[in-house]
């Protein structure tokens, strides 16, 4: 990130919605790895949790790979339109999904929820990382201007976290 520009927070999240896909949703995980132990208990009590909560359950039913494409369509902050059918990327599998309705991605769901409802998503979500939903890989590489933006965000406070997630989301 460079020092151009004035807001530090606005910078990030303008350096985050550059990222692809793949490397947004590792530092989503990776900053709430880091900073799980600092989110008071109650904080989700304050978050209007009912539609979060349905989504991830949704999610939670899809395999490790459904539920990683639907984390990478739900995620652009712009979307907002109806939900998806999910094919498999190979061919004779998509035909078969195709004639039992494939995977509905909720993406309309998502996209309708407020910035609040969108941040309890992701703390509900990150809480089940790698235990009823896909972790980040062992193996997978941060870009390096995703870890650019992962070792910027260590160094926030509370709020300035919160207003680069509202940013995001």
């Amino acid at each position: 990130m460079t020092a151009t520009n004035v807001n530090p927070i606005a910078q990030a999240v303008s350096t985050f919605n550059r990222l692809d896909v793949d490397d947004q949703l590792a530092v989503l995980g990776l900053l709430y790895a880091d900073i799980a132990n600092q989110i008071p208990a109650n904080v989700i009590d304050f978050l209007p949790t009912e539609k979060a909560a349905n989504l991830v359950a949704q999610i939670q039913q899809f395999s490790p790979e459904e539920q990683l494409y639907a984390l990478r369509d739900i995620l652009p902050s712009t979307r907002n339109d109806q939900d998806e059918v999910m094919l498999d990327p190979h061919p004779s599998k998509a035909m078969v999904e195709l004639s039992r309705g494939g995977t509905t991605i909720p993406t309309g769901e998502y996209g309708s929820m407020n910035t609040e409802a969108k941040l309890a998503f992701w703390y509900l979500l990150a809480e089940r990382l790698g235990t009823t939903l896909i972790a980040i890989p062992q193996d997978y590489h941060l870009s390096e201007s995703a870890i650019e933006v992962g070792n910027f965000l260590k160094s926030l406070n509370t709020n300035d976290l919160v207003s680069f997630m509202k940013g995001v989301l």
